[in-house]
């Protein structure tokens, strides 16, 4: 389409051209006049001011009308093919994606696509998470759908916005809109709309966190206090820092942490970690277990697991799939 409207418009620009010097050198018109005179003819509005005198004149206007009216409705017809294709591929774009949205399953809200929200949801689509970016600049939205991420161009705290994400299906949301009172106000909205969603919310302003907490927030995370943590650490341990970073962000390595949910029925129940055969089995590794509000860190070979506990777990990911697949064996030992 670029190419051919390229070419209509270089053909006329040509017929502009032919027809001025050709009236110019038959009605011996002034510029001016013959310029005037020949777009009158491609436009077809022919006011009738000025007329050709001479049986030339006439002659070449004839050509100058069938040659230059068609190349200018070829031009024009092109501009508004370009124009309806731009408006009916962008309602069909915007339909699909809806679409996709509408059909999304246990994903994860991301409300703002600024400095912090950006690095969230390239990391989500590293880890292959299924997520929806709901941001309120127009011009930062269109570049992320041109980027391939499912975006809503709207307000995260109304109640269509985040309906319109499928909030009543989602897991989970992350808030990382840059005011801390939109963050409690999205937070507020998202328990409203889904008391069971697992919220994450972002705060610059320390008295900002017990707000956010009581507006229902789980987990409120402020990027000052875990930057500053991480320059000052970088300082004090920089190998222990560099070995962590490796672990979490190079991919080459492929090493992961995830949780293990200890559900009613497993076979894992009443098991030891040494008994339970995932350090031989898979090769992972227990970390830690969260066992109510408790946390037990580095937990022996001979700590019982009970229905409940969540068990934090390190490994590299052929490890962690081969957990998944224990895990599945065991989760109904009773039938």
């Amino acid at each position: 389409m670029g190419r051919s409207l390229w070419l209509a418009f270089i053909a006329l620009i040509i017929t502009l051209i032919v027809g001025t010097v050709g009236l110019i050198l038959t009605e011996h018109l002034s510029i001016a006049k013959a310029i005037y005179l020949t777009v009158q003819t491609v436009t077809t509005v022919g006011y009738g001011d000025i007329e050709a005198q001479t049986d030339a004149g006439h002659i070449f206007l004839v050509f100058l009308m069938l040659s230059g009216v068609g190349v200018m409705l070829y031009f024009a017809g092109l501009i508004m093919a370009f124009l309806i294709e731009g408006q009916l591929a962008g309602v069909y774009w915007r339909r699909k994606m809806n679409k996709k949205i509408e059909k999304l399953q246990d994903h994860i809200i991301v409300c703002g696509a600024g400095r912090v929200g950006r690095q969230v949801i390239y990391r989500l689509r590293k880890e292959g998470a299924q997520f929806v970016v709901i941001e309120h600049q127009e011009d930062l939205a269109s570049q992320l759908i041109e980027e391939g991420f499912l975006v809503i161009n709207g307000d995260a705290t109304h109640d269509e916005t985040l309906n319109k994400a499928s909030i009543d299906k989602a897991k989970g949301l992350i808030s990382a809109l840059p005011e801390d009172s939109l963050n409690v106000f999205v937070t507020l909205t998202a328990k409203g709309l889904n008391p069971g969603i697992h919220v994450v919310a972002r705060m610059d302003q320390t008295e900002s966190e017990k707000k956010l907490l009581r507006a229902g927030a789980d987990k409120v995370i402020s990027p000052a206090t875990l930057g500053g943590w991480r320059m000052a650490m970088s300082i004090l341990k920089p190998i222990s820092v560099e070995f962590l970073e490796t672990v979490i962000h190079n991919h080459n390595i492929e090493m992961e942490l995830v949780e293990l949910k200890i559900n009613q029925g497993s076979c894992l129940v009443g098991e030891t970690l040494l008994t339970s055969g995932i350090k031989q089995q898979t090769g992972a590794m227990v970390l830690a277990i969260l066992r109510d509000e408790q946390v037990i860190s580095n937990p022996s070979a001979r700590e019982e697991i009970l229905q409940g506990d969540l068990l934090i777990v390190l490994g590299l990911r052929d490890q962690l799939h081969l957990l998944e697949k224990l895990t599945e064996t065991l989760e109904n030992c009773e039938s």
